[in-house]
């Protein structure tokens, strides 16, 4: 069984890297303290005698041997990064449970046919340059060399240019994988929702993870003092974009109310100051839903009223998408090996579809992949408060620890 003292250290200990926040945990790809995070999940690795190694792009594996070094690898893990002032759960659990498979095989003297890798993706969330799942969007392919220079921040970086900082003095490997180097890739998460608690059940097995739809909306006015300017003869980007933003929410309110959601995460304005008119808008939508046509006709219609909304204020407003996702099917074989595993466990199991994005989505695109969720307080998520009881990490760990025996006899 799994050690529930150690995967309650490590979670522990990761919380502690963060920078200055409001009680959670802010660890955003890419920076020093996310450095610092990867060298202590690194460290953690060498210890449970993996071989490590870190990609050109920031993902960072840890690798057990198997008996056959010439069969694909058999995967697991999940990503590092947070959102700002998180919770200590999201991604880090699926991380910690993975690296607690690899010391439970060794401790077992357990072999397997196939390596074992436990994976750290970076830049899950989005929060450094607003692309969600960026690691594994280079690994599987979807994003490549020249997307370096065209992902940047809001400041004008680009992801070439912060890598070369961030990466220096490490020995990497390309970020991309073949297909013919995994054999399946499996993901441990924490729900981020309340139906496994509410329901009293200990595991849930991913059908499908939704469609998802990103894009970014800039708006440009004409900056003006805030006491001069009459306002009907202001072209002022921050109601322009203020507008579009209620405008959109509530479109999806009324049509969409249980079939998508549509979330701006972030908002900016330029020049930012109090007494000035502002000049720029520039904000970010994620647009979800089971159903890709909700999200395409969302996205038309983000289109058709930014060109009424940028009429009515004076403005211009390009809305970009910069990313679409397909709703995504977990492999069926794989499933059926987690719910094998949660019966040879005596555990209780439900399937379930994921409202949230997950690196597994992108993994699918190159291997066989599969989820597994383990209940979450409350369902919250992306916030302090965010907890996963020890006993339940425990049953999420052991549930992987034998899925992962069962896959390598596939």
């Amino acid at each position: 069984m799994a050690n529930l003292e150690r995967l309650e250290k490590n979670i522990a200990d990761l919380k502690a890297i963060t920078d200055p926040c409001n009680g959670g945990v802010t660890r955003i790809g890419f920076t020093p303290t996310y450095r610092e995070g990867v060298e202590y999940i690194k460290k953690e690795m060498r210890e449970a005698g993996l071989e490590v190694s870190e990609d050109d792009i920031g993902n960072v594996y840890g690798r057990l041997a198997g008996k056959n070094p010439l069969l694909p690898a058999i995967v697991s893990g999940s990503h590092l990064d947070t959102v700002r002032n998180a919770g200590a759960y999201d991604g880090i659990a699926g991380v910690v449970a993975a690296l607690e498979v690899a010391r439970m095989l060794r401790e077992q003297n357990i072999r397997l046919e196939h390596p074992y890798e436990v994976v750290a993706f970076i830049e899950e969330e989005g929060t450094r340059f607003g692309i969600v799942l960026l690691g594994s969007r280079f690994i599987s392919g979807e994003l490549t060399d020249s997307d370096r220079d065209k992902i940047c921040t809001d400041d004008g970086e680009t992801l070439r240019d912060i890598l070369r900082t961030y990466s220096a003095g490490q020995t990497l490997i390309p970020a991309p994988r073949a297909p013919d180097t995994i054999k399946a890739f499996i993901e441990l998460h924490d729900e981020q929702g309340p139906l496994l608690e509410n329901s009293g059940t200990d595991i849930g097995i991913v059908d499908n993870i939704v469609a998802i739809g990103q894009m970014v909306v800039t708006i440009e006015g004409v900056a003006g003092h805030a006491g001069t300017v009459p306002m009907k003869m202001r072209q002022d980007a921050g109601v322009a974009g203020n507008m579009l933003a209620a405008r959109l929410t509530q479109y999806v309110i009324d049509r969409h109310p249980d079939t998508a959601t549509l979330t701006i995460g972030k908002f900016h304005l330029e020049p930012g100051s109090a007494n000035c008119i502002p000049s720029g808008c520039r904000f970010t939508l994620d647009i979800r839903s089971g159903r890709p046509e909700r999200v395409h006709e969302i996205i038309a219609f983000v289109k058709s009223e930014s060109l009424t909304v940028a009429e009515r204020c004076g403005v211009t407003i390009d809305a970009q998408q910069t990313s679409f996702k397909p709703p995504v099917e977990m492999n069926s074989a794989l499933k059926e090996i987690i719910k094998s595993s949660c019966e040879q466990c005596g555990l209780s199991y439900r399937s379930m579809s994921s409202g949230a994005g997950h690196d597994a989505m992108i993994m699918a695109d190159i291997s066989k992949a599969a989820m597994l969720f383990v209940p979450c307080v409350k369902g919250i998520t992306h916030n302090p408060a965010e907890f996963v009881h020890r006993e339940n990490m425990g049953k999420g760990t052991d549930v992987l620890f034998n899925a992962i025996q069962k896959i390598d006899r596939l």
